[in-house]
């Protein structure tokens, strides 16, 4: 729900935000939009880098930077997949937005941009075109965002199944994109030998009580499960 109040002959329209205020600023004889600001709080918002993949959780926010050089004015234009998202002028203030992202995305003076609500549909490549509109036919910059937005894992589970003089276990986390299972012993033996690689592992076990962990993770998360303990079977040890 909007809500708005007055500065100096301007009205300030609050557009709301779980982790921020943004204002879309109307004033003059015909109360036209000058433009739509953002403050607040930066928690929880991940700063992409060009020329890199930035890894991105679901429903984060990201911050595409945009620092032009000296007081010039300019254009920027943000695309993804060809669509273009946005297209903003330090001088018209009022930016051109996508239907898709109408919701999404605030802009701050500088030209630098915030998308909300990241989904997995929005990984990939993002290209900014940065024109500048000064007499001195400054060439134009062009920036290209890889982002890889993932979902984070949740608690795995363990299950055994009981073989002739050997258990396998199996790991499965019930969320996550791109996730990688590991194993470990406990207590941890203290070297990466006591460490296996994948959602299985089959063990022989000995005459020493272990209890194995299983551990869930990507590049946004992770998460480690119960242990459980090898005594689950009872294997007939060769006389």
């Amino acid at each position: 729900m909007e809500s708005k109040f007055f500065i100096s002959n301007f009205t300030w329209w609050l557009l709301g935000g779980a982790h921020s205020q943004v204002y879309r600023v109307t004033g003059g004889s015909a109360d036209r939009v000058l433009g739509v600001y953002q403050c607040g709080w930066t928690e929880g918002v991940v700063v992409a880098a060009a020329g890199s993949i930035t890894n991105v959780t679901v429903g984060e926010r990201v911050l595409f930077p945009v620092s032009p050089e000296g007081n010039q004015s300019v254009i920027i234009e943000l695309t993804f997949n060809s669509t273009t998202v946005i297209s903003w002028s330090s001088r018209r203030k009022v930016p051109d937005v996508h239907d898709l992202y109408v919701r999404r995305i605030d802009i701050v003076e500088s030209g630098s941009m915030h998308v909300n609500n990241m989904q997995r549909s929005d990984s990939g490549l993002y290209q900014m075109l940065i024109q500048y509109m000064s007499g001195d036919h400054k060439p134009s910059k062009s920036l290209s965002f890889h982002l890889r937005v993932l979902e984070p894992v949740s608690k795995p589970n363990i299950t055994a199944e009981c073989l002739n003089g050997s258990i396998s276990l199996s790991c499965f986390s019930s969320q996550g994109s791109e996730v990688t299972y590991s194993w470990e012993t406990l207590p941890p033996c203290g070297n990466d030998s006591c460490v296996h690689l994948g959602a299985t592992v089959e063990i022989h076990p000995s005459s020493e009580s272990t209890a194995y962990t299983c551990t869930a993770q990507n590049p946004v998360s992770r998460a480690t499960s119960g242990p459980i303990d090898l005594g689950v079977c009872s294997i007939q040890q060769p006389s």
